[in-house]
C-alpha cells in the first residue's frame, strides 16, 4: 500500500511541475481566484493523501502518510517562491487581469488600491501579496508537521461542549500529542490518536477553560445530557461576582451590561496554532475548571478552596516547611503575593456604564481593586476585624460553607439568604480567585503570559472599544 501510494503521488509530483506554469497565472473566477489564491493541484493531492490516510484508525498506519506530507509541502513551496519570483520580476501574465472597479472592490478590506499606478501594476502589487500570503501558509503547515506532526496522524474524536467561541475558529490548539480544531461548521472537537491519555484530552480543555474564564467539556455518548451541559456552562458567568459587588445588586432590577471577552492568546510565529508545553502540575487546572462548574458563591467557595489546598499540598509546605501547618497561614502567605502578581489577563466590555462609552477593562485589574475594598471591609467589620484574611477565609468562607453540623438545629449553616452571608461568600471568592490564579501560573510557570496583555489588540479586534486610559 505505502510504495504504491508514494509511487503515485511522485508520479503526480512530477506531473504537476511539468505542467505548473510560471509564464501564465490563469485566474479562473477572476478576482476571487487572486483574492483565495492556493496552487490547487497541490491541494488536491492533499486531499487523497487525507481521503487515503483516514482509511486507517491506528497510529502506525496514520504516521506513514507524514512523509508525503511533507513532499507534498516541500513541492508546493519550491513551486510558489517560483511564481513570487516571476510576478515579482513581471515575466508572468495574469489573465484575465482584473478591472480597476473589481480591484478597488473586493480588496478594499485587505489591500489599498494605489491610484497613482496602473491597475496593472495594482494587480502584480496585489498577486505579490497573495502569493506571498499562500507562501506563509505552506511554511506554517510544514512547522506543524516538524514540531508537531501528531496533528496530522490524530483522528477526530468528541466534540467540545461549552463557549468555545469565534476567537479560535481558524486556529489549531495543542497540547502534547492532542489537539483541537473546528469543523465547516464552526464546532469544535478533540483530535487524539490510540496512544493519547485521557488525562491530556482533560488537562487541554482545563487550560483553555482556566484562560478562557469559561467552563467546557468533552461531548458524551448521552445527546440529552450534552444539551443539558451545554445550556448549563453557557450560563455561567465569571463576572457575577463583580455584580454582587453592587450594594443593591440583588434588591433592585439593575442590569450591569457587562461582556467578558474570549482571551488573544499568542501564536506561534504568527501562524495560526497555539501550542501549550507539558505542564508539571495539571492537577490544579482540573480543580481550578471544577470551581467554574459551580454557578453560585457558596459551593464555588469551597471548590476554589481546592485550588489552594492543592498548592499548600505542592508548594507551601514544601518550600515553607512549617513547623505546625495551619491553613489561614498558608492563605496569608499567598495572599499578598497574588494580589502583587499580574496574571493572564481576561478582558471585558462594559458597555454604557453610567452614561460613560464602552470601556474595556482587565477582569483581574478590577477584581484585585475589589479584593482590596473587601480587605478593608473585612478590617473595619465589628465581627472579623479580629481575624487576618486566613482566618476569614477558612473559618468564615471554607468551613461555614463546607460544614453542615453547627448548631442543635443547624441554625448557624450557611443559608441561602441571598443577603449577607450570600454577598459575603461571593466577597471570600473575590480574594480566593485572585490566590488561585496566582497559584495556578505559580506552579505552571509554562502558562505565565499566553495571552496577550497589550489592549491595542481587542480595539482592534472588537473595534467598538475605547481604552479608558488614554
Amino acid at each position: 500500500m505505502k510504495g504504491g501510494m508514494i509511487t503515485r503521488i511522485n508520479d503526480e509530483l512530477k506531473a504537476i511541475e511539468e505542467n505548473f506554469s510560471i509564464e501564465e497565472l490563469f485566474l479562473k473566477h477572476g478576482i476571487i481566484s487572486l483574492m483565495f489564491y492556493e496552487p490547487l493541484e497541490f491541494q488536491q493531492l492533499i486531499i487523497k493523501i487525507n481521503m487515503e490516510r483516514d482509511k486507517h484508525s491506528d497510529t502506525q498506519s496514520r504516521l506513514m502518510f507524514i512523509p508525503l506530507y511533507k513532499k507534498v509541502y516541500l513541492a508546493q513551496r519550491k513551486k510558489l517562491l517560483e511564481l513570487f519570483d516571476a510576478v515579482k520580476n513581471r515575466t508572468i501574465k495574469i489573465i484575465p487581469e482584473p478591472t480597476r472597479e473589481e480591484m478597488q472592490t473586493y480588496t478594499n478590506e485587505s489591500w489599498e488600491y494605489l491610484p497613482d499606478i496602473s491597475n496593472s501594476e495594482n494587480v502584480y502589487l496585489y498577486a505579490e501579496n497573495r502569493i506571498k500570503y499562500a507562501i506563509f501558509k505552506t511554511e506554517e503547515e510544514l512547522y506543524i508537521l516538524r514540531k508537531y506532526p501528531s496533528v496530522y496522524y490524530n483522528d477526530r474524536s468528541n466534540y467540545v461542549g461549552g463557549l468555545f467561541s469565534y476567537r479560535y475558529d481558524d486556529e489549531i490548539i495543542i497540547y502534547d500529542k492532542v489537539n483541537i480544531i473546528s469543523d465547516e461548521m464552526h464546532h469544535f472537537r478533540l483530535c487524539c490518536n490510540d496512544s493519547s491519555k485521557a488525562s491530556d484530552k482533560r488537562a487541554l480543555l482545563n487550560i483553555m477553560a482556566y484562560l478562557n474564564g469559561c467552563p467546557n467539556f468533552e461531548f458524551l455518548a448521552n445527546r440529552e445530557i450534552n444539551n443539558k451541559l451545554n445550556e448549563l456552562y453557557y450560563r455561567f458567568d465569571l463576572l457575577d461576582c463583580i455584580r454582587l459587588r453592587h450594594p443593591n445588586y440583588l434588591k433592585s432590577n439593575i442590569e450591569e451590561a457587562f461582556h467578558l471577552e474570549l482571551p488573544i492568546i499568542k501564536n506561534i510565529n504568527a501562524y495560526k496554532m497555539i501550542a501549550f508545553e507539558k505542564l508539571p502540575h495539571e492537577g490544579i487546572l482540573d480543580l481550578y475548571h471544577a470551581s467554574l462548574k459551580q454557578f453560585e458563591p457558596l459551593p464555588r467557595c469551597v471548590f476554589l478552596y481546592r485550588v489552594f489546598e492543592y498548592a499548600a499540598s505542592y508548594h507551601y509546605k514544601p518550600t515553607i516547611m512549617p513547623a505546625t501547618y495551619t491553613p489561614e497561614d498558608a492563605l496569608n502567605y499567598y495572599l499578598p503575593l497574588a494580589l502583587n502578581y499580574n496574571c493572564n489577563p481576561l478582558y471585558y466590555i462594559d458597555w454604557n456604564k453610567h452614561g460613560k462609552r464602552e470601556q474595556l477593562s482587565n477582569y483581574f485589574t478590577v477584581l484585585k481593586h475589589e479584593a482590596k475594598i473587601i480587605l478593608e471591609e473585612w478590617r473595619n467589620s465589628p465581627y472579623l476585624s479580629r481575624k487576618s484574611p486566613g482566618e476569614i477565609i477558612y473559618l468564615t468562607g471554607r468551613n461555614f460553607t463546607a460544614h453542615g453540623a453547627s448548631g442543635n438545629r443547624g441554625d448557624r449553616n450557611m443559608q441561602y439568604d441571598y443577603d449577607k452571608n450570600y454577598l459575603h461568600i461571593n466577597n471570600v471568592n473575590i480574594v480566593l480567585e485572585i490566590i488561585a490564579r496566582y497559584v495556578v501560573e505559580l506552579l505552571n510557570p509554562q502558562l505565565q503570559n499566553v495571552v496577550e496583555r497589550r489592549k491595542k489588540y481587542y480595539m482592534e479586534r472588537y473595534k467598538k472599544i475605547e481604552n479608558k486610559d488614554n
